[in-house]
């Protein structure tokens, strides 16, 4: 039970109420009466009793509420003094204050049997915590959590633990107005899988996966491709087996465009992170990364990652022949040539090049392939822009759907939205969903969203490919 001493005094009581009965009364004793709703209780203190502990409300520990608490004096004949009446709210375990007071450790992840901790970092009004776990003997461990370990961040427990077993948070702190030190209710640890957003949409678009990623396959996955900026490699310690992680391998930029910082570099936003839980896949499985061109730049250099450079090869895969085939555009260029041809001349060097338009828009482009076929995939290809700056425009993400009468779409992709590298001549291969893979189609759509170059939105591209 939280202690709800003091509780008279979070509402700015204070001992004047008492002390004006002494003045007033032969006082006898001090009555201190309280009431939530229509329950209620009372006390009779000697007097001279200054701080009285409210736990109880008719015997059973108090709830939520707002109480009504009232102060008088009494004498020997049951006389009272003027009431001095306040509301007060006691601190109890649901209360929202205690239910987001710190809990010092904001991840936890379990590999095998060790067990590594992301920290919230320390606070001024905590007082103890610790941490309690069963190390792999069966005996019990305990991990104080002190403020020069909270405040690193990031932990590995050297005991080895047995998973199956509660990891138990305990803590002891103070909360604004409330004059005790509280002891909180003790706080199990979920040791569920949980990832962050940008990962659970990689592995989305690369997977399928939605909100529930099955636990039995990230134990199975011992390599692991990244492409795209993160926010960081921490939830690679979801994969207990991960022995290799491999980084911008699918992304084909021209030789020009690797030191390309703004748009040729896909980054991690937080290197500590990231750097740690690299450092213990690699103490733990002797995990190896290899880094294609100069992605994720911001990692530190380690023995185990193997700088590949510019020497990602292209997929093998037989394309459909779209001899013959013209895409359609939304809004039509109207009596002005695009230059729709160029998407299937296959020319990296034409390209499809829209009206520029005063204002944001979203083109359609639509392929009629006369007869329905197996889809596994496309190809996209950014034009190569001269103007400097005007890469701007060039789409960072494309939508894919597919239809077989040309007015019912499906989205061709796990995601709606598919990112695709955005330097001067890129190419990006994007596979289609298992479903639409396992049919056939008659239509494609991509949809590109303009970008925005010297007051004009529009947008480009050079070559559009399916197999």
């Amino acid at each position: 039970m939280i202690s709800t001493r003091g509780l008279v005094h979070d509402n700015n009581t204070d001992n004047q109420s008492i002390e004006y009965v002494y003045r007033t009364l032969i006082i006898k004793n001090i009555k201190v009466r309280w009431l939530l709703d229509d329950s209620k209780d009372s006390v009779l203190l000697e007097r001279g009793t200054t701080e009285y502990s409210i736990e109880t409300l008719s015997g059973v520990p108090l709830i939520d509420g707002n109480y009504e608490i009232s102060v008088c004096g009494v004498d020997a004949n049951g006389n009272t003094s003027i009431v001095n009446t306040v509301f007060g709210r006691p601190y109890t375990y649901t209360h929202e204050e205690v239910v987001a007071f710190n809990r010092l450790i904001s991840k936890i992840y379990i590999i095998r049997d060790r067990l590594i901790l992301y920290f919230l970092g320390w606070q001024e009004n905590m007082r103890e915590a610790s941490l309690s776990y069963t190390k792999a003997d069966g005996s019990e461990g305990i991990l104080e959590l002190t403020e020069e370990l909270c405040n690193q961040l990031y932990y590995m427990l050297p005991d080895a633990i047995d998973p199956t077993q509660p990891l138990i948070l305990n803590r002891r702190g103070e909360l604004p107005g409330c004059s005790d030190v509280i002891v909180f209710e003790p706080y199990t640890f979920s040791t569920d899988k949980v990832y962050d957003a940008d990962i659970k949409q990689e592995l989305k678009r690369q997977f399928g996966y939605g909100d529930e990623i099955p636990e039995t396959w990230a134990n199975s996955v011992e390599t692991l491709y990244l492409d795209w900026s993160v926010s960081s490699f921490s939830d690679i310690l979801n994969f207990p087996n991960l022995k290799k992680l491999v980084l911008g391998s699918n992304r084909y930029i021209l030789p020009e465009a690797v030191n390309d910082t703004l748009y040729g570099q896909s980054k991690v936003a937080d290197k500590a992170a990231s750097d740690f839980a690299l450092q213990v896949l690699h103490e733990l499985n002797g995990l190896t990364v290899e880094r294609y061109n100069k992605h994720y730049q911001n990692i530190s250099q380690t023995d185990f990652i193997v700088d590949m450079g510019n020497t990602n090869e292209e997929p093998s895969v037989e394309f459909l022949d779209l001899n013959g085939l013209q895409f359609t555009e939304y809004p039509s260029s109207e009596d002005f040539d695009s230059g729709l041809a160029n998407l299937t001349d296959g020319n990296y060097s034409t390209c499809w090049d829209p009206m520029y338009l005063q204002t944001y828009t979203t083109y359609e482009l639509t392929l009629d392939l006369k007869t329905a076929q197996t889809l596994n995939g496309l190809r996209f290809v950014q034009k190569q822009f001269t103007r400097q700056g005007e890469i701007a425009i060039a789409p960072e993400y494309v939508k894919i759907k597919v239809s077989n009468n040309g007015m019912v779409w499906e989205d061709a992709t796990y995601v709606e939205e598919n990112p695709i590298g955005k330097t001067n001549g890129e190419i990006s291969y994007i596979s289609f969903s298992e479903r639409v893979r396992s049919s056939q189609y008659r239509y494609v759509q991509v949809q590109i969203n303009s970008g925005l170059y010297s007051s004009y939105y529009y947008s480009a591209a050079a070559e559009i490919s399916l197999w």
